[in-house]
């Protein structure tokens, strides 16, 4: 196997154009009118009430928008407008970065909302589900994320989490009630991940496109990988189980994770409509190695020890281990991959500075699993040059102080 030489990368590291702020994007002033016009007529006509003002909340790198209605008189105070898009939007002109292969589209809000309330799990309820509009108005659940936690508060909020995904992996339901259990997370999906690694991230850093050693070896590592999951049971995952989509609920009481279901708990699931079929370590690798969040590796540590036993398909130790290493290295090269993208093809640079973080997430990773997937290698080296390029002059990291 040929190693890449990488001593010339950095170079040609590619920056987004320098007009582009890192402060947050707001929609189009035609789209918030459009928007607000339509959000307002539907608060009056199904909730009875008058919305006094809306703002748009800041959302991830999706083309789904969010706003915050505050109504007039009563209660609640305010909800939360959720407006599915219009169509595909169209990236900016980039030679380098190619169209996305596609998997399957995210279903609708409901019912994958309300199958998980009814089974316990804390979600924002929805007083109003308008699908002929691409509108949803929903519980207002705060500000405040489990990102944003600290100390012994985060180890018990984060304690709390983790014990919810084994209560999502008990629930079970007809795909054709709910078609979160048609979809499952598989081969076709993996290759998805591999593909933007080399179309995305290699081109989108380093100004070329990959060598050939480098796209065989990335796709048979990415092929192992997907076999190794393959024989895993399937349970529900969130898909997204990440710090920034857990809210603490407003005034919500203080909750003992490891007391019993029906405890009053402080966290609160968003952005779960992609819920799937998974390998039960799915979720955990989401939470635990999270590109936005900085863990300490003894609460990591505690909370695969603590979780792994509960979990319905309880696997042994070192099955587990690797199952979720294999996991967490896909998920941050399509992590990776699509901040990146947003960067260079969308203009939109808001979470680069995660860039570099993610890459020593999975430079860790990657060491993990070098003994058992020798093709490894070859990410190793694009790991190198991708992380010089990530702190170089010449790249969108450059921003971040500023």
């Amino acid at each position: 196997m040929t190693t890449p030489d990488t001593r010339d990368e950095t170079p040609r590291a590619r920056r987004p154009p320098a007009e582009v702020s890192r402060r947050r994007c707001p929609p189009r002033i035609e789209t918030l009118d459009g928007d607000a016009s339509r959000i307002k007529a539907l608060v009056q006509t199904r909730l009875g009430r008058a919305a006094a003002s809306i703002e748009p909340i800041d959302a991830g790198l999706g083309t789904r928008r969010f706003y915050r209605v505050h109504l007039h008189e009563g209660e609640p105070q305010s909800v939360i407008a959720r407006v599915e898009p219009e169509g595909t939007p169209q990236p900016r002109a980039d030679a380098l970065l190619a169209e996305a292969p596609t998997w399957l589209p995210e279903p609708r809000l409901e019912p994958i909302r309300g199958f998980l309330e009814a089974g316990g799990l804390p979600v924002p309820r929805c007083p109003v589900h308008c699908p002929e509009d691409g509108i949803d108005l929903l519980e207002d659940v705060g500000t405040r994320t489990l990102a944003m936690t600290g100390g012994a508060e985060r180890r018990a909020c984060y304690r709390e989490a983790c014990s919810l995904i084994p209560r999502l992996q008990r629930l079970h339901a007809p795909a054709d009630r709910v078609p979160a259990f048609g979809r499952i997370y598989d081969r076709a999906l993996v290759g998805t991940k591999a593909w933007k690694w080399l179309h995305w991230t290699i081109p989108g850093l380093l100004g070329r496109q990959p060598r050939p050693d480098e796209t065989r070896e990335i796709h048979a590592l990415f092929e192992k990988i997907a076999r190794l999951l393959e024989s895993a049971p399937r349970r529900l995952a969130h898909r997204d189980f990440k710090a920034e989509n857990l809210h603490l609920r407003t005034g919500s009481p203080e909750a003992d994770p490891r007391g019993p279901e029906d405890a009053g708990t402080r966290l609160v699931m968003i952005d779960f409509q992609g819920a799937f079929l998974a390998p039960p370590e799915y979720d955990l690798a989401c939470l635990l190695v999270d590109m936005q969040v900085d863990l300490d590796e003894q609460l990591v540590q505690t909370c695969l020890d603590e979780t792994r036993p509960a979990l319905p398909d309880a696997p042994d130790p070192e099955t587990f281990a690797l199952r979720f290493d294999g996991i967490a290295l896909l998920r941050l090269c399509k992590d990776l991959s699509h901040v990146i993208h947003a960067a260079v093809a969308r203009n939109d640079p808001r979470r680069f500075h995660e860039v570099p973080r993610g890459l020593a997430l999975l430079e860790g990773t990657v060491g993990r699993l070098e003994h058992t997937f020798p093709e490894i290698r070859t990410l190793t080296s694009v790991i190198h040059a991708l992380t010089a390029a990530a702190h170089s002059s010449d790249s969108p990291s450059q921003g971040r102080a500023e």
